[in-house]
């Protein structure tokens, strides 16, 4: 029997789905994207071809739990 997904997981695939539209959607009107791929930061232009800007910050790690104040 399957369950049901709850909130968090319908959230995550839902945003999936309407980050690839929107990305998708933006490649159609003829606009560029940006996105980080294989460690560089690239920008895809609606033709398909890719240009890297520059290598991309490297990520930092929080532990879950963690409170942080943005200010």
């Amino acid at each position: 029997m399957a369950t049901k997904p709850d909130a968090e997981q319908r959230f995550a695939a839902q945003t999936v789905r309407y980050t690839r539209r929107a990305y998708q959607a933006s490649l159609s009107r003829g606009q560029k994207v940006v996105e980080i791929a294989n460690g560089n930061l690239v920008e895809t232009l609606p033709d398909g071809s890719t240009h890297v800007l520059k290598k991309a910050p490297a990520k930092h790690k929080i532990p879950a739990g963690v409170k942080l104040k943005v200010t």
